[in-house]
């Protein structure tokens, strides 16, 4: 902060009965000095002579005879603009831009305690400010680098924490699936499971959340685009929350306003992600009545015009929460009560915009709440319909898998799946181990965990897949807690054929390993042939 006094230079100050010739002789022999002040014999400020007016009328015609020998109180400036020294810059810059601004350029007197402390210029506040504006520029780095490292810090802490929370969480939702399974007809134990089937999910998504949110504020959130139709979207949502809605003794209505064959460029997670977290919100508020499901996808030119409504009978958001219930960790007190940390409406929103769309809640009429959202998507005309994602793949034949993870519980989590699909398997703690054991060619498939001691998961891959003729060609899956697009697109480029996230759905391992198998083969053939 720049006060006056540290840009108003103490030049000596004259008498009012100092003559013309003596001033002129001063701005001679200082040509730096741009004004001089007057005071009087109580060194308080009673005028000012700025330096181009002063020459300007000693040049004119007889203007130094007319003018050398009489006193500065004569024609000296007896109303300049006078501050006091412990002013800021910026709060001076405003006072005088709003009352006197064009008498700014002939200087101005500073004081202190009334007495004559200095004279300030133009040229001195141009400086001054010019200074401020690059230290707050630099300020303004800084603290924007600072920024950018806490949410980096932040992001590596989720990352790092994402791996220790799925780790552990891939052993419980794993056993309890094979628990589920193999005890299907056990009517006493089947509650029980789905309780922690459950609880493990609502974690493993509060997880999601918080890493979808931390991305967003990173700029981070990518879209993964694909032809997606839209019809298909309402019928995904309602086999999926249809049997939740019925054990609440609730109606779940989903409809499709739009053509049937309407086909679009989006992300088809994201999509789901926004509409399941508005259904799942919707399920968990209302305890009677109904919960609607809408979605409208229009062609406009180019584009396709795709709207999605959730609307439910439970006890609605209050007003004055309407415009802040999409912020992180806004709960209304509903919602504190149900639990849940806040983050669901925050991830919405993030994918939305990320969209070049929007979002927003309103109370209804009847009771309850409504949360629209909308986005433009480009259209996709003349797809077919046999171009949809085609079925998942399964694995038809037994294989020998390899499975490679320093983690017991994960082992046997994986080797038991490996066991329901028909294969049989066996286990190494490392990734060094696995190399050994890849070069016998006794395994179809490697389940290969990333992040192992002695040697990890990629470069474990990396030289099977430069070793002997033997073991490099075998499939590789990574199955890890880090499983983000960027890292997934990472393991691919290191030699690995697929990835599967923690904690591990047997459904989308089986796919994964039949995927793999698939182009495996293909590839044999190309070789063939």
């Amino acid at each position: 902060m720049t006060l006056l006094l540290d840009i108003a230079p103490f030049g000596v100050p004259i008498s009012p009965d100092t003559t013309g010739q003596a001033v002129y002789r001063r701005f001679e022999e200082e040509p730096d000095t741009l004004a001089i002040a007057v005071v009087d014999a109580d060194y308080r400020p009673v005028g000012l002579i700025e330096r181009n007016t002063f020459l300007v009328r000693m040049a004119a015609q007889h203007g130094y005879a007319l003018w050398s020998e009489r006193p500065v109180s004569r024609w000296m400036r007896t109303d300049p603009v006078v501050a006091d020294g412990d002013m800021t810059v910026a709060e001076f810059c405003g006072q005088v831009m709003e009352e006197r601004p064009s008498e700014l350029l002939q200087g101005f007197v500073v004081t202190c305690g009334g007495r004559y402390a200095g004279v300030g210029t133009a040229l001195g506040l141009l400086q001054a400010v010019a200074t401020a504006a690059a230290s707050h520029a630099q300020e303004m780095t800084r603290l924007a680098e600072e920024a950018q490292t806490a949410l980096a810090a932040k992001a590596r802490f989720l990352a790092v924490m994402s791996h220790e929370i799925r780790t552990p969480l891939n052993g419980v939702l794993g056993v309890a699936e094979i628990i589920r399974r193999k005890t299907r007809d056990d009517d006493e134990l089947a509650p029980f499971v789905e309780t922690i089937i459950e609880s493990g999910g609502a974690l493993l998504r509060l997880l999601n959340d918080a890493l979808d949110l931390s991305r967003a504020e990173a700029s981070a959130l990518g879209l993964e685009e694909e032809p997606v139709l839209a019809a298909r979207l309402v019928e995904e949502v309602r086999r999926l929350w249809s049997p939740r809605a019925e054990l609440k003794g609730l109606e779940l209505r989903a409809s499709y306003d739009g053509p049937p064959d309407l086909w679009m460029l989006a992300d088809r997670v994201r999509l789901l992600q926004v509409l399941n977290n508005l259904i799942g919100n919707a399920l968990k508020f209302t305890e009677t009545g109904a919960v609607e499901v809408r979605v409208a996808a229009h062609v406009e030119g180019d584009y396709v015009r795709f709207r999605g409504e959730v609307a439910d009978t439970g006890p609605g958001v209050p007003a004055d929460r309407l415009e802040t219930i999409f912020a992180p960790f806004q709960q209304t007190e509903a919602g504190q009560r149900l639990g849940g940390a806040g983050l669901g409406l925050a991830v919405c929103r993030q994918i939305v915009e990320r969209m070049d769309g929007t979002i927003e809640a309103r109370a209804r009429p009847a009771g309850g709440a409504l949360f629209a959202f909308q986005a433009p998507l480009h259209h996709l005309p003349g797809q077919q319909a046999s171009e949809a994602p085609a079925p998942l793949p399964e694995v038809e034949r037994s294989m020998h898998v390899l499975i490679a993870d320093d983690n017991r519980v994960n082992r046997t989590v994986a080797e038991t799946l490996c066991e329901m699909f028909g294969c049989t398997s066996e286990s190494v703690e490392d990734g060094a181990a696995a190399v050994v054991a890849a070069e016998s060619g006794r395994f179809d498939l490697i389940l290969m965990d990333v992040k192992m001691p002695v040697m990890d998961g990629v470069e474990a891959t990396r030289r099977i897949r430069s070793g002997s003729a033997t073991g490099s060609r075998i499939p590789i899956i990574a199955v890890t807690a880090n499983a983000d697009p960027s890292d997934a697109e990472f393991y691919r480029r290191s030699g690995m054929n697929g990835v599967v996230e923690k904690p591990i759905k047997p459904e989308k391992l089986l796919a994964a390993m039949g995927a793999v198998l698939d182009m495996d083969e293909a590839d044999a053939a190309a070789a063939v042939a």
